[in-house]
Protein backbone atom coordinates (compact mmCIF):
# COMPACT_ATOMS: atom_id res chain seq x y z
CA UNK A 1 0.00 0.00 0.00
CA UNK A 2 1.19 3.51 -0.81
CA UNK A 3 -0.05 6.72 0.79
CA UNK A 4 -0.84 9.26 -1.95
CA UNK A 5 -2.04 12.84 -1.63
CA UNK A 6 -5.75 13.56 -1.73
CA UNK A 7 -4.99 15.55 -4.90
CA UNK A 8 -4.55 12.31 -6.86
CA UNK A 9 -7.28 11.75 -9.44
CA UNK A 10 -7.14 8.08 -10.46
CA UNK A 11 -7.50 7.16 -14.12
CA UNK A 12 -10.28 4.82 -15.20
CA UNK A 13 -9.65 1.18 -14.38
CA UNK A 14 -9.21 0.37 -18.10
CA UNK A 15 -6.63 3.10 -18.79
CA UNK A 16 -3.58 0.90 -18.43
CA UNK A 17 -1.08 3.36 -19.94
CA UNK A 18 -2.11 6.05 -17.45
CA UNK A 19 -1.77 3.56 -14.59
CA UNK A 20 1.76 2.73 -15.80
CA UNK A 21 2.54 6.45 -15.66
CA UNK A 22 1.14 6.69 -12.11
CA UNK A 23 3.26 3.73 -11.02
CA UNK A 24 6.40 5.23 -12.60
CA UNK A 25 5.89 8.60 -10.90
CA UNK A 26 5.33 7.02 -7.49
CA UNK A 27 8.43 4.85 -7.90
CA UNK A 28 10.39 8.05 -8.59
CA UNK A 29 9.13 9.72 -5.39
CA UNK A 30 6.27 11.79 -6.78
CA UNK A 31 3.24 11.00 -4.62
CA UNK A 32 1.01 13.63 -6.21
CA UNK A 33 2.11 16.28 -3.75
CA UNK A 34 2.35 19.87 -4.98
CA UNK A 35 5.24 20.38 -7.40
CA UNK A 36 6.26 23.94 -8.15
CA UNK A 37 7.57 25.38 -11.40
CA UNK A 38 9.65 28.00 -9.61
CA UNK A 39 11.41 27.53 -6.30
CA UNK A 40 13.56 30.45 -5.25
CA UNK A 41 15.62 31.00 -2.12
CA UNK A 42 15.72 34.69 -1.17
CA UNK A 43 18.77 36.33 0.45
CA UNK A 44 16.88 36.37 3.74
CA UNK A 45 16.67 32.57 3.61
CA UNK A 46 12.97 32.53 2.82
CA UNK A 47 11.97 29.96 0.19
CA UNK A 48 9.38 31.12 -2.34
CA UNK A 49 7.30 28.55 -4.23
CA UNK A 50 5.45 29.65 -7.37
CA UNK A 51 3.09 28.03 -9.87
CA UNK A 52 1.87 24.50 -9.32
CA UNK A 53 2.82 22.07 -12.06
CA UNK A 54 0.27 19.65 -13.44
CA UNK A 55 1.20 15.97 -13.27
CA UNK A 56 1.78 14.26 -16.64
CA UNK A 57 -0.59 11.64 -18.04
CA UNK A 58 1.78 9.66 -20.26
CA UNK A 59 5.13 7.98 -19.71
CA UNK A 60 7.10 10.21 -22.12
CA UNK A 61 6.01 13.37 -20.32
CA UNK A 62 6.50 11.64 -16.96
CA UNK A 63 10.17 10.94 -17.71
CA UNK A 64 10.72 14.60 -18.61
CA UNK A 65 8.80 15.65 -15.49
CA UNK A 66 10.94 13.46 -13.22
CA UNK A 67 14.15 14.83 -14.70
CA UNK A 68 13.03 18.45 -14.45
CA UNK A 69 11.60 18.30 -10.91
CA UNK A 70 13.76 15.58 -9.32
CA UNK A 71 14.80 17.96 -6.51
CA UNK A 72 11.17 18.05 -5.37
CA UNK A 73 10.69 14.26 -5.23
CA UNK A 74 10.02 12.81 -1.81
CA UNK A 75 12.87 10.70 -0.54
CA UNK A 76 11.79 7.23 0.54
CA UNK A 77 13.89 5.52 3.17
Amino acid sequence: MTLISHRFKPPKKTENKKWETVKFLIEQGFYYQHIYENVEVKKSGIIVYENYVQYPENIKEAKEFVEKYKEQAQKVE
